[in-house]
């Protein structure tokens, strides 16, 4: 028996970001496609339609999330920001560990990074 294929699950994201944008089926199509993990076979008695018009819907609802995203880039654009963010709080950690291994630590630098640590707390909310 063949593997059964897996989902694209960055899909999920766009509809996130896009969802709006979709028609109100499609958005729900999707959005039990992908976040409840449904079949095409439940999604189609759900709606009354056949597993075909389940997979119509899925591939129209794709190609607009992603045409949306290749013109946008907001879910890109945030990820790259995401791990920014993460890189940033990894050299102030290791900054912050430098100070401490001195003989006297810097009092500035454990204020400034103390800073620096809820900053970045407040831009990861």
């Amino acid at each position: 028996m063949a593997p059964k294929s897996q989902k694209d699950l960055t899909f999920s994201v766009l509809l996130d970001y896009y969802g709006p944008v979709l028609t109100e089926k499609q958005r729900s199509i999707l959005t039990e496609y992908y976040d409840q993990d449904l079949s095409l076979a439940e999604i189609a008695e759900n709606y009354g339609i056949t597993r075909q018009g389940v997979r119509d819907a899925i591939k129209h609802g794709e190609a607009t999330l992603t045409e949306m995203e290749k013109n946008l880039g907001y879910a890109e654009k945030d990820a790259a920001q995401r791990a920014d963010l993460a890189r940033l709080e990894q050299l102030i950690m290791e900054v912050r560990c430098c100070n401490t291994g001195l003989y006297t630590p810097v009092p500035q630098i454990t204020r400034d990074t103390d800073e620096m640590l809820a900053i970045l707390k407040r831009l990861n909310t």
